[in-house]
């Protein structure tokens, strides 16, 4: 009986050997390399330390991690576009719909006017947020004095 190739990608990463104790009717394997992308130029010292300084404000610290991210940038370039493009900013700062409890028409008095258990904000009645802390809220509503009111 005739077979045709098979093609395995296994994950977390695995050996040579072990790959071929997975599949012991197998007569060959070759493992996967991946090179470097045909026409992409490597990402720059400057890019580079746009990139790592970012993966820390973000708050990734694991050295594997890092690495990772670097290896794709100097290997991919739609990759290396994506993480510049995180890193100057460019991508996720729109996103980013946490607000100041003072900034809501429903803070009243330093209370949460809305705030009830099992509510859309699931407190105490007479729930104080901590002022000068970002917050992500169900409850939100913009007042007059937010400046990212939508318009």
């Amino acid at each position: 009986m005739e077979r045709g190739p098979l093609e395995v990608s296994v994950s977390p990463a695995a050996s040579h050997a072990e790959v071929l104790a997975r599949y012991p009717d197998a007569l060959a394997a070759e493992p996967f390399v991946a090179g470097i992308e045909e026409g992409a130029a490597p990402i720059t010292a400057d890019q580079e330390a746009e990139v790592v300084p970012w993966l820390a404000e973000i708050g990734e610290t694991d050295h594997a991690i890092t690495t990772d991210v670097l290896s794709r940038c100097k290997q991919d370039s739609e990759a290396r576009a994506y993480y510049l493009a995180r890193a100057r900013g460019a991508v996720g700062d729109d996103l980013d719909d946490r607000r100041f409890c003072t900034q809501c028409e429903n803070l009243r008095s330093g209370v949460c006017s809305v705030a009830k258990p099992g509510g859309a904000v699931s407190a105490p009645r007479v729930y104080r947020p901590v002022p000068d802390m970002l917050h992500r809220c169900a409850g939100y509503s913009p007042n007059s004095n937010c400046l990212t009111r939508p318009t």
